[in-house]
Parts: structure tokens; C-alpha cells; sequence
């Protein structure tokens, strides 16, 4: 998770430089990093505040339930699995107590597992669970008012440990 966190970090980095016109001189961005910031291109709402508007009232933003439609909807399933994670993330983002954020940090647990369950081949699955954990992520934390409450939601959980989760982990 905190691999994740700094590669968030290092995209926002990168999109604030882009929106002041200013350039990256003296040190590159990572490769890995690179083609991350491209393939997800950091869009949606970067209004309406830390939850943006949610006009189905399914948990999940509307600019985020449009991302799954476009990149994550290979079979119902997979698509399931997807709004799983981002509700997840969501309430994550939004918890504001530790006992909140670990009862989300176990909701993302599963909404990762279940990623698994649907996208299960080590090989030929990998990059599809890499872009749909990545993707969901970066757009769920688009701004700085919401990267600011995630990072925060993750120092309240600092220090606790997670068991695997049990069966069923999809929704």
C-alpha cells in the first residue's frame, strides 16, 4: 500500500507541475511511474469536494463509475469487482476515525481479493489487475483535498496488522 501511496503521490507531483506549466528539471520521473501517469491520464471531477457527486447514490463517484464502464466492464463480473474497489476506496478516503478507516482498509482487502478471484491467471491477468487497482485509486484521489484525506486515513491505520480475508470477498 505504500508503494501505491508514493506512486499517487509522484502522479499528483507530476499533474500539479503540468496544470502551472512548469517542467521537471533536475530529476526524472521513475519509468514505472511514467507509464502509469499516462495510461490513467488523471481526469474526472476536481470539484464537488472530497466526494464529488454521486447522482445514482451507489457509493461510487459518477466520474469513477464512468472510468469502470469504459475500462473495466470485460464481463459483470469484472465490472462487480471494480465498483467494489471503488466504494471501498471511497469510504476509505472519507473515514475519519481508525476504527473507520480499518473496517475500509478490510473492505479494500476483499475488493482487492475478489480483483483476484475474477482476474486469476498470474500471467495474462496481471497488467488487467494492475490498471484496475491503479486507475480506481488515482481517480478516487484526483485532487489534492482528496489525496491529502487518503494519506491521512492511511497514517490512521499505521502500525495494524490485516488477516486475508475470508470467504466471500465479491459483493
Amino acid at each position: 500500500m505504500l508503494i501505491r501511496l508514493f506512486i499517487i503521490l509522484a502522479i499528483f507531483l507530476v499533474s500539479a507541475c503540468n496544470e502551472n506549466g512548469s517542467e521537471q528539471s533536475a530529476s526524472p520521473i521513475p519509468v514505472g511511474i511514467q507509464k502509469v501517469s499516462l495510461s490513467t491520464q488523471i481526469q474526472g471531477q476536481t470539484s464537488a469536494g472530497l466526494k464529488g457527486t454521486d447522482d445514482n447514490a451507489n457509493g461510487i463517484r459518477d466520474d469513477i463509475d464512468k472510468l469502470i464502464v469504459q475500462n473495466f466492464s470485460y464481463t459483470p463480473e469484472i465490472k462487480r469487482a471494480a465498483e467494489q474497489e471503488a466504494r471501498a476506496l471511497q469510504q476509505f478516503m472519507e473515514a475519519k476515525t481508525k476504527e473507520e478507516a480499518l473496517k475500509a482498509a478490510e473492505q479494500i482487502a476483499r475488493a482487492t481479493s475478489c480483483t483476484f478471484k475474477r482476474l486469476p491467471d498470474p500471467i495474462r491477468d496481471y497488467e488487467k489487475r494492475q490498471a484496475l487497482s491503479k486507475e480506481i485509486e488515482v481517480w478516487t484521489t484526483n485532487t489534492k483535498e482528496r489525496l491529502l484525506k487518503y494519506l491521512e486515513s492511511s497514517k490512521l491505520i499505521g502500525g495494524a496488522s490485516f488477516m486475508q480475508p475470508i470467504e466471500p470477498v465479491c459483493d
